[in-house]
């Protein structure tokens, strides 16, 4: 449609600008934007910065203080600093973008799974039809909880996951794997996180408690229960009853059991017994068992490289000496340009202090990619993505009816 047209309607008028200035090159220029930047976080050592290169201005232009120092000092640092942040922002964003790839890849298996397990498995009666909705529910509900994992928010009382999970589902609580840390996922502003249902700031969970047992039903939460396995089969008794689990297979009341196992594991583990099951009723072709199967071992190593992104954070030694580096290069460097500059020294030095403690801290912000930030990946939308799609899938395909 031409421009012209939209500018008949005021409200379409506005409605087009602002999809125009979403644009490059179009409406308010990027280096106005403030929300997303990075200026925030830097500004206390920026302005440090102007004011150490302002008292060696007054030093040496007023109380004619010779405190120069040759150029040649600083010149050879600059290259070293320069490396520094090179490898910084280099290892940052191949970190954000491994997790992208990883993510798309855990959608894909999961459309792949959800469609084989609607087009090929039998349904017998509505029960069976039924069961497979559950699992479908429970393949969104795995990426749904991979992505809470990531973002050290344990156990199923998320916003998202209401309706996604059976009653009395995770029967193990879970404080976190090895090297997982509540490490600072982003540092961008509150007024990102005030309309998500999900960020913990606005999300009242119990109080941790471990070792504990924590099966969630429509009517009670249970908790500080003894990991024991007949505790176990009591509680899971309620909910296995007529379960796809379970199958009415008995646990061992004398085996003494340390429980613990992240939410994403138990599912992607109830769905592939829910699978065998599926293939020892006879309900599933041979290759399609194989390929969903495939795509379970998929899942659960695509899970790990994502833990290990998330649990590896660069050496707390690097990032201090990275730190170091760069802000005494910056401090040192008005002591260079004075006897050139003048006065000219402090916005030239506070210029050189903005462009480099930016990239540092760009570096910090997006290798992490799994929070809540505008620089983070927006695993929300990809959920809910995959929702729709997996909506239409029930909706408009045929499933397998005898």
């Amino acid at each position: 449609m031409p421009i012209d047209a939209h500018m008949k309607n005021p409200h379409e008028n506005t409605s087009f600008l602002r999809t125009l200035s979403r644009h490059r090159g179009w409406g308010r220029p990027d280096f106005l934007h403030m929300r997303g930047s990075v200026i925030i976080t830097i500004v206390p050592v920026v302005f440090f910065s102007a004011v150490v290169s302002s008292i060696v201005t007054v030093l040496y232009m007023i109380c004619d203080k010779d405190i120069r120092l040759p150029d040649s000092i600083i010149g050879s640092v600059a290259v070293v600093v320069g490396l520094l942040l090179a490898f910084r922002t280099n290892n940052a964003y191949d970190r954000y973008y491994e997790g992208r790839k990883l993510f798309g890849g855990l959608c894909t298996q999961i459309r792949n799974i959800s469609r084989l397990t609607w087009v090929d498995i039998k349904e017998n009666n509505s029960q069976d039809r039924k069961e497979k909705q559950t699992i479908i529910k429970m393949l969104l509900a795995f990426a749904v909880s991979v992505k809470h994992h990531l973002r050290l928010e344990f156990g199923t009382e998320w916003f998202d996951l209401e309706d996604l999970l059976p009653n009395g589902f995770q029967l193990a609580s879970f404080d976190g794997n090895a090297g997982q840390e509540n490490t600072d996922l982003g540092g961008g502003s509150s007024e990102d996180h005030r309309d998500d249902p999900n960020h913990p700031d606005n999300v009242d969970l119990p109080p941790s408690q471990a070792p504990t047992i924590v099966v969630h039903s429509n009517d009670r939460h249970h908790h500080g229960l003894p990991h024991t396995k007949a505790t176990i089969r009591s509680l899971a008794g309620s909910w296995s009853q007529n379960s796809i689990y379970f199958n009415n297979k008995k646990l061992d009341d004398n085996c003494e059991v340390d429980a613990s196992m992240s939410l994403p594991l138990e599912i992607v583990f109830y769905l592939g017994a829910y699978y065998d099951r599926q293939v020892m009723d006879e309900k599933i072709p041979g290759p399609a068992y194989g390929a969903i199967s495939g795509s379970l071992n998929t899942l659960i190593d695509i899970l790990g490289s994502l833990e290990r992104i998330g649990n590896t954070p660069i050496p707390f030694a690097y990032r201090i000496h990275l730190k170091q580096a760069v802000t005494i290069y910056v401090w040192v460097l008005p002591f260079t340009l004075v006897d050139k500059l003048g006065w000219l020294t402090i916005p030239i030095v506070t210029l050189i202090a903005f462009i480099l403690f930016g990239v540092e801290a760009i570096g910090s912000e997006i290798e992490n990619p799994f929070g809540y930030d505008r620089n983070d990946l927006p695993l929300d939308e990809y959920c809910k993505d995959l929702e729709a799609e997996i909506n239409y899938l029930q909706k408009f395909l045929p499933s397998n009816k005898r």
